[in-house]
């Protein structure tokens, strides 16, 4: 059976008008110029592809998972139909990205002076602008002062120790810094990838006050979390442990900071919109010392994997190790806990495998025309032919070896 939705050239519906007209009126009409025939089959090929695409395209925001992310011009009404969606089922609008904020050590040459604020400074390596953002008067002769990056995203995150220079020089400090402490991490815009994926989850698992899925939904709100994986305490009647994972950008290793652990329990407990305890029950437990600490909200554990492929022919190793290495890295990414009642059964993650990775390195061969004996998986200098991920668990790729050479 046909597609009605079939891709269909203008060339295609072009031949297809002519034949029709042919068929139906050569017999009878002769003189018809076939010329004008085929002119008037391209103008309306023209119209019908037109409308199939508009109606194709209206037919996708139909969808959370196909909805149209970029802003779109509708009888002078501008909308992002993927952002409507996530409004409508409460996800709300894409969280903005937020500057990298810091204090700066600076040695004064002249006492009692001001040093304004706006005043510009720059970092070689990350090439941002920063700017000072108080007034600070210069009693000593080496003060601290608030500095924050002129725009937003992690391409302007700064250490300590990290050394910024004022753009023009100025007659009261020496024109190199140093960066003394950091008082905010910067975030880029929340993307496309992102935000699709919490307006997916949001739409599939509805708040049911306190449920597993209600968790996840209020974790995954807080900047910087990329995955809330929610288990019932069985130690204590009413304790839930919450563990979260960091949006690798921020926290390369996912694993998160204290502070986001603290401000995930603060989500799952507290409406960051009207600061009420609205979200978890009452007698739910994940702050077990009633001091906003959040004990029970806790970091993933990563489980490191080295994998070794023997045997390579056909291809030099290093060419291998850069296509294969990224499709492996994938898959342990890809791999999580299973959780009942908030995982998918029929599509279950926890379990990594040497017989999956086997398949993984099994199709860039194939795709580079090389040939290979066998691959191995180990973990903590273990071979591991099946690694069952528990609560909290997540796995990444360690050590690739192709013929004995780490990669």
């Amino acid at each position: 059976m046909a597609n009605p939705y079939d891709n269909k050239s203008i060339e295609e519906i072009k031949n297809l008008i002519i034949n029709g007209i042919q068929q139906k009126f050569n017999n009878k009409i002769k003189i018809l110029p076939k010329s004008f025939i085929k002119i008037f089959a391209v103008v309306l090929a023209g119209i019908f592809i037109i409308l199939y695409k508009q109606i194709g395209w209206l037919f996708l925001q139909v969808f959370p998972t196909t909805a149209y992310w970029h802003e779109i011009t509708v009888l002078g009404r501008k909308i992002r139909p993927l952002v409507e969606w996530g409004k409508l089922i409460g996800v709300g609008e894409p969280k903005r990205g937020s500057q990298w904020q810091g204090k700066i050590k600076i040695d004064v040459t002249k006492i009692n002076s001001v040093l304004s604020n706006g005043a510009q400074l720059k970092n070689d390596i990350t090439g941002k602008i920063y700017l000072i953002n108080e007034n600070k008067t210069l009693e000593n002769e080496i003060e601290t002062v608030d500095v924050i990056c002129s725009e937003s995203g992690t391409a302007g995150n700064l250490e300590p120790g990290d050394v910024l220079n004022f753009v023009n020089p100025l007659g009261n400090v020496k024109k190199k810094t140093e960066v003394e402490s950091v008082l905010k991490i910067a975030v880029d815009d929340e993307t496309e990838t992102e935000y699709r994926y919490k307006v997916v989850n949001r739409w599939r698992m509805q708040p049911q006050g306190g449920a597993l899925a209600d968790y996840r939904i209020w974790g995954t709100e807080v900047n910087g979390v990329l995955g809330i994986y929610p288990y019932k305490d069985v130690s204590t009647p009413s304790g839930v442990f919450v563990f979260v994972s960091g949006i690798p950008l921020m926290f390369p290793r996912r694993i998160p900071s204290a502070a986001l652990l603290i401000a995930v329990g603060k989500s799952c407990t507290y409406n960051p919109q009207t600061g009420q305890a609205t979200r978890k029950p009452l007698t739910a437990i994940i702050d077990p010392l009633g001091n906003e600490t959040y004990l029970n909200v806790k970091p993933v554990s990563i489980i490191v994997f080295d994998v070794y492929v023997y045997g390579l022919k056909g291809i030099p190793t290093m060419d291998f190790s850069l296509s294969v290495k990224i499709p492996i890295m994938e898959y342990f990414f890809s791999r999580e806990p299973f959780n009942r009642g908030l995982s998918d059964d029929n599509n279950r993650k926890d379990l990594v495998t040497r017989n999956n990775i086997l398949s993984v390195v099994d199709q860039v061969a194939i795709s580079l025309k090389a040939e290979f004996d066998d691959v191995d998986m180990q973990e903590s200098g273990n071979i591991t032919p099946s690694y069952g991920l528990g609560m909290g668990e997540l796995c990444e790729l360690g050590d690739l070896y192709i013929n004995g050479v780490k990669y």
